[in-house]
């Protein structure tokens, strides 16, 4: 009797191993075949900034994602949109939000991406000096050294607001300080710094450390766009994450439009202060029509006439087709 005890006993317990293991082997599969969106964008800490920041502090993303079976890892890049091109090109990430200059930039080289979206038709530079500098205006800086980041918007500004005021660049001396605007500007090693509009909005506004000189608001035709760029491999492969990312940033921009001042609280996380927030997003009287995300016929205008100045300038050596670059179906999909 003891042996047929012992014996069923031995039974049940190979069993119940079995059945762990098979558990076991079962959530190990799970976690391995686990899908990940890798979104990469310029920034010094973890968070986008514009819709797409509403979008990753609220949650929607990571939500929208998770019924898509997918989960989000964000990835800043400290020195801008150069280094999220790197990325780009190494497969680290499979979406970027950026300036439409390096996205560009990317693209000529033969990277193979599509632009899927635009979440800010209208990001400004600016020219900024300390805020006990001399320099009052863009003439004053002949002769003067200028920081800015290559391979930026803002280096399309730059020129563009030399030229405009008769500089030629060989008047200046140009530095790359690769975003390092702090220590750079107020160190003394530059004379004046081209900045974002965040950046602007941080040392001007926030910390009152600077004085804008000049600004892209000024020009309209100097403006730029923050594009939504995907890798083109992994669009193929993953439409749902695609639109279930666009969800997400409507949901967002839904957010901003009815609860504006929730909003704003969020979108302090980039470093602003809530009065300095009103002022950079509060840009077109609280409508937020400047995120639009599809991209339209003003849409590719825009980016056309930066690919001539970036080609005219020698910034890149290729032309592409920008209707072959242009993918609006994640966006349409999300909208049905």
């Amino acid at each position: 009797m003891k042996k047929k005890l012992l014996s069923i006993f031995l039974a049940a317990t190979t069993v119940l191993m079995l059945v762990g293991c098979g558990n076991s082997k079962q959530a190990d599969n799970t976690k391995n075949t686990e899908k990940t969106v890798r979104i990469g964008f310029p920034g010094t800490q973890n968070f986008i900034g514009g819709v797409a920041g509403v979008a990753q502090e609220k949650n929607y993303i990571n939500d929208e994602l998770s019924k898509a079976g997918y989960k989000v890892e964000y990835k800043p890049f400290a020195a801008a949109g150069p280094a999220v091109n790197e990325a780009l090109t190494a497969n680290e990430i499979d979406i970027a939000i950026y300036a439409d200059f390096p996205g560009i930039l990317s693209k000529s080289k033969g990277v193979e991406t599509s632009l899927i979206g635009i979440a800010d038709n209208y990001i400004t530079s600016a020219i900024i000096v300390k805020a006990d500098s001399p320099i009052n205006s863009v003439k004053d800086l002949k002769g003067k050294k200028i920081g800015f980041t290559k391979g930026t918007y803002m280096q399309k500004y730059l020129y563009q607001v030399l030229d405009a005021n008769g500089i030629a660049q060989s008047d200046v001396e140009l530095i790359n300080t690769n975003n390092d605007v702090d220590s750079a500007l107020q160190g003394g090693s530059i004379d004046a710094v081209v900045v974002t509009d965040t950046q602007e909005a941080i040392q001007v506004f926030s910390k009152k450390a600077a004085r804008t000189i000049d600004t892209s608001k000024d020009h309209p035709d100097f403006t730029a766009q923050s594009v939504i760029v995907g890798n083109s491999k992994f669009l193929a492969e993953n439409k749902e994450a695609a639109v279930a990312l666009f969800k997400a940033l409507k949901e967002a921009k839904t957010l901003m439009k009815e609860n504006t001042d929730e909003a704003y609280d969020v979108l302090t996380r980039s470093g602003l202060d809530k009065e300095a927030t009103k002022s950079l997003y509060g840009k077109d009287n609280g409508k937020f029509d400047y995120v639009s995300f599809k991209v339209d016929d003003a849409a590719k205008k825009k980016i056309n006439e930066s690919k001539t100045f970036m080609l005219d300038n020698n910034l890149i050596s290729k032309d592409f087709d920008t209707d072959k670059w242009i993918d609006n179906s994640f966006y349409e999909e999300a909208n049905k």
